[in-house]
């Protein structure tokens, strides 16, 4: 049987075409481990998984969302983790990496990417991920992201590290940026200013903080910033710490703050006043924004525009953008 009571755990070794649900009260209390790791291609559960805990194993794909009362856990080892519907945990998530394994990750290309998640992820407490990529916003109390790409928003009440990463935006309390990244959008929202230090790889590298505004880097690079690897970048894509944030006065934001009718200090990313190619930077802009458009409408388009949307975004993307819009579409 591909769902089966083994010890204190609901095991699932095998595809399913259904849904995961608890079938009776005491499966509540049950500990749920969906472990791909001895199918020879792919564990996949073509509805929703919903579990006290959930830990994931090996090659696995879910199609729907995933729900945990508790805790989560990531473990593509030597595989891939696709979450097609999104995630939300009511304790910690944490994402485990094969490049602790085998010491290749996106930055080296982005189909090595461990973990996939369309769709959201709303954690209750920590998140940490790492070589993954989010086509979806992040909604946590604290998060780490080392070696991520996320296409979205990310949302955090306390601290948000971003080690040699590239996301879209955020709003957070305390924001660390660590090695070479990039923001996708010029969305940067924290109380405290931002922290930039600098990055040690696993072979004791230590690569310098320099974080990148993407549109104005897109046509000479991947969706990873390679500056470690002596490739060169327009100058005026580089965001500047003293000069691209700045602090200002700001109403109450509901993520971070108190609730206040007065006014408070925020540190904004600001390039408002920056000099660049403005018809490069609208045309990656605008490229972007039919990519993020057609991933996220795909499954409500008509079937008979589908392809066509697809292929019209397909058509202006570089290729690591191509990949990514591939998987999700898929």
């Amino acid at each position: 049987m591909a769902v089966r009571e083994e010890g204190s755990n609901i095991l699932v070794d095998g595809s399913i075409a259904g849904s995961l649900f608890p079938k009776n009260e005491k499966d509540i209390v049950f500990p749920v481990l969906i472990d791909g790791s001895k199918v020879p291609d792919l564990l996949r559960v073509e509805g929703s998984v919903f579990g006290r805990t959930i830990e994931m194993r090996g090659g696995v794909r879910i199609d729907g969302p995933v729900v945990s009362r508790g805790d989560a856990r990531l473990n593509p080892s030597n595989k891939r983790i696709y979450l097609a519907g999104g995630i939300t945990v009511n304790g910690v998530l944490n994402g485990i990496s094969a490049f602790e394994n085998n010491k290749t990750s996106l930055l080296d290309s982005i189909e090595k990417a461990s973990i996939i998640i369309r769709g959201d992820i709303a954690v209750n407490q920590s998140l940490f991920l790492n070589n993954a990529i989010v086509f979806g916003s992040i909604r946590a109390v604290n998060c780490k992201l080392q070696n991520c790409i996320v296409l979205g928003t990310i949302m955090v009440q306390e601290k948000l590290t971003v080690s040699m990463s590239s996301i879209g935006g955020y709003t957070a309390r305390d924001v660390y940026f660590e090695g070479n990244c990039i923001m996708i959008h010029g969305l940067g929202e924290s109380t405290s200013k931002p922290v930039f230090g600098p990055y040690e790889s696993l072979n004791s590298e230590i690569i310098d903080s320099d974080v990148r505004y993407y549109p104005a880097m897109r046509e000479h690079s991947r969706l990873v910033n390679l500056r470690h690897q002596n490739v060169n970048y327009p100058e005026y894509s580089k965001l500047d710490e003293f000069t691209d944030w700045v602090q200002v006065s700001a109403t109450y934001n509901f993520i971070t703050d108190e609730y206040s009718e007065e006014l408070t200090t925020k540190w904004v990313l600001s390039i408002g006043g920056r000099v660049g190619d403005f018809q490069v930077i609208q045309k990656s802009i605008d490229s972007l924004t039919d990519m993020l458009n057609c991933g996220f409408e795909y499954d409500h388009l008509k079937p008979i525009v589908k392809n066509k949307i697809k292929e019209q975004a397909l058509s202006n993307l570089n290729d690591d953008e191509k990949w990514i819009l591939e998987q999700v579409c898929s």
